[in-house]
């Protein structure tokens, strides 16, 4: 995995924010994501982005978590909330394959994190560059692993 220390901007995401148990993640990423898209396309807003997933800390028993896309931050959305994220420097880890690997992925990030000597703020997030389709080889999948520096 590729893995680098950038500076991001802050960005807007148009989201949906719960607090969800870890078993139903699956269940909420599908509604979130319909609801989100559904709100965009009803405002005739475009993404600015691929679709993420948030996550506000680290995962126990549940996730607060949002899930959705990159919007302007003037959009008026019914039903979704903007959230700002903001910017600053950043590790992101650029991963290809299964989602079922994603938290060994996420450990080849810490592990980076620990060799350079520089610590997280404790929000991350994951951005789908590819979006799985059903039948698809999961293997081709990319997301990029991003945790931004204290």
């Amino acid at each position: 995995m590729d893995i680098e220390q950038v500076e991001l901007a802050t960005a807007t995401l148009a989201a949906v924010r719960e607090r969800v148990r870890m078993d139903a993640l699956p269940a909420f990423y599908d509604r979130a994501f319909r609801q989100v898209a559904e709100a965009l396309g009803a405002a005739g807003v475009t993404p600015l982005g691929p679709a993420v997933g948030w996550f506000a800390d680290a995962p126990t028993d549940t996730i607060d978590i949002a899930v959705g896309f990159p919007a302007p931050p003037s959009a008026v959305l019914d039903g979704v909330e903007l959230l700002t994220v903001p910017g600053g420097p950043a590790v992101v880890g650029t991963y290809q394959g299964s989602y079922d690997r994603m938290a060994d992925a996420w450990g080849e990030v810490a592990a980076w994190c620990r060799e350079q000597d520089v610590q997280g703020r404790g929000d991350f997030w994951e951005e789908y560059v590819t979006e799985p389709s059903p039948g698809g080889d999961p293997e081709q999948n990319v997301t990029r692993l991003v945790s931004p520096l204290l």
